[in-house]
């Protein structure tokens, strides 16, 4: 009887259509609700980080006058130099020059340093609020990073090259576009789902057959569903 009870309580694609139909107002407001919300964030509230990049690269001269260049050594350098280049001696020393009101913990924490296996070169990005502390913390950084390994450290002494100057930091986020749609999609979700916790709760019988499974009665008849025009 529970098992005959269950199969004729199950829900077919047209009662979820319908449901969702019956609620496509609820689910409307939950998603223009939260989609404002995440666009008044990323509009408004959310602060916007600017970044700003720029280049080094590692080489191993062998003879100066033949201008040639161990180029295996040079790539094994690059871990060691992407290590010195965030050390807390670079960026106490970065700290100091630019007079931050900052940790070193902080400034790290907006630093990006990046090389790959393919080339010898070292990206150096800073990112922040403000557009020229940007550029001249990656400016910072570089120096004070040559000029610490010529200075103590004996297998990069004139290995690094600066390649490039920090500019102006650009926008980096936040996605604003990323931010309304992704709240109008969650949005979205949470209206479908309040409309599906709200049908649980609904104790009512939509078919005959439930009637007769829940009761142990034949239904004669049914009513079917319509809607009553207004004759103007």
């Amino acid at each position: 009887m529970n098992e005959q009870i269950e199969a004729t309580n199950e829900i077919s694609l047209f009662d979820i259509y319908k449901i969702l139909k019956s609620h496509l107002l609820l689910i409307l407001i939950f998603t223009l609700i939260i989609g404002g919300i995440a666009t008044v964030y990323a509009y408004a509230i959310a602060s916007p980080q600017y970044k700003s990049s720029a280049y080094v690269m590692v080489q191993v001269q062998v003879d100066p006058v033949t201008d040639t260049y161990d180029l295996v050594n040079a790539q094994r350098l690059l871990a060691t130099t992407k290590e010195l280049i965030t050390m807390p001696v670079v960026l106490e020393d970065v700290i100091s020059d630019l007079s931050l009101n900052i940790t070193e913990g902080h400034l790290k924490s907006g630093l990006s340093v990046e090389s790959s296996t393919t080339s010898y070169f070292i990206t150096i990005s800073y990112i922040s609020e403000d557009p020229v502390l940007a550029r001249d913390v990656v400016d910072a950084v570089i120096e004070s990073a040559i000029d610490f390994a010529d200075a103590n450290v004996s297998i990069l002494t004139d290995n690094i090259l600066r390649t490039s100057s920090a500019k102006l930091g650009t926008y980096d986020s936040p996605n604003k576009i990323l931010y309304v749609v992704v709240g109008l999609i969650l949005g979205g979700i949470v209206g479908v789902g309040f409309a599906f916790i709200k049908e649980l709760f609904n104790n009512t019988f939509r078919t005959k057959d439930q009637l007769e499974a829940a009761f142990g009665i034949q239904v004669l008849g049914v009513i079917p569903e319509f809607e009553v025009k207004e004759v103007l």
